[in-house]
């Protein structure tokens, strides 16, 4: 019995060292597992481009003439998707008051007829570098000359761009309807960022849990060896 006690109590020694380590490798795994579960889960989301700068800016009071209205991103959109990209510059009447879209690395413009004095609204939606929908708009307000619309022999040459403008009007409302759903595009783009972060957690989750699986295998393959051991140093 004397013989047996030391052996029993090395076993013991070796089987709670055995379970700590597996407990400890258990824990490392899915500390492992969880931290790239979060770094795979706010990657995707900071990536959306944005509004660098606009011309004329938000909020502001412009007395001279304009003819162009400009957005600067930080990086220039995704042009191979370019029926999701649009701008348009809306009159105090809700009318449009803004031509074809042109992109020239990351600055999207629109040639601007100003129809009167007053707030205009600037509506825009792009597809972002990491190909995520992006939009919103912004407003400033116009004092500067305004296009006769008279009869007149002056009025002549702004009659082109008056009529130029609801010409162009008719192609806006198509590429503008995505902008109703841009506006929303704000929730699907967060719903995207949401979608695949929880993608990654179920990618994850299999790879951690066989970890876990694995290591306790070891515990108890190292368990098993060492009861063995002490049968036959009883027996």
């Amino acid at each position: 019995m004397r013989a047996a006690f030391p052996g029993a109590a090395r076993g013991r020694m070796l089987l709670a060292v055995a379970l700590t380590a597996g407990a400890a490798v258990a824990a490392s795994v899915l500390g492992l597992g969880a931290g790239a579960g979060v770094v795979g889960g706010v990657a995707p989301a900071s990536a959306h481009d944005f509004v660098v700068s606009t011309s004329p800016a938000a909020d502001t009071t412009v007395t001279d003439p304009l003819t162009e209205v400009a957005l600067t991103f930080n990086e220039p959109p995704l042009t191979d998707l370019q029926a999701g990209i649009a701008v348009e510059v809306r009159d105090p009447s809700g009318a449009t008051a803004s031509g074809e879209l042109s992109i020239v690395n990351a600055t999207l413009s629109v040639p601007f007829t100003p129809t009167a004095t007053g707030g205009y609204t600037v509506v825009w939606q792009t597809v972002s570098s990491d190909g995520h929908p992006v939009s919103g708009e912004y407003g400033f307000d116009y004092q500067g000359p305004v296009a006769a619309s008279g009869g007149e022999s002056g009025g002549a040459p702004s009659a082109a761009p008056d009529t130029a403008a609801p010409t162009e009007a008719s192609t806006p409302p198509a590429t503008a309807e995505p902008a109703p759903t841009g506006t929303p595009s704000g929730s699907p783009v967060a719903g995207a960022g949401a979608e695949s972060a929880d993608g990654g957690a179920g990618v994850q989750l299999p790879l951690v849990l066989a970890a876990a699986v694995g290591s306790l295998v070891v515990v108890g393959a190292v368990v098993l060896v060492i009861v063995l051991t002490m049968r036959r140093r009883r027996a």
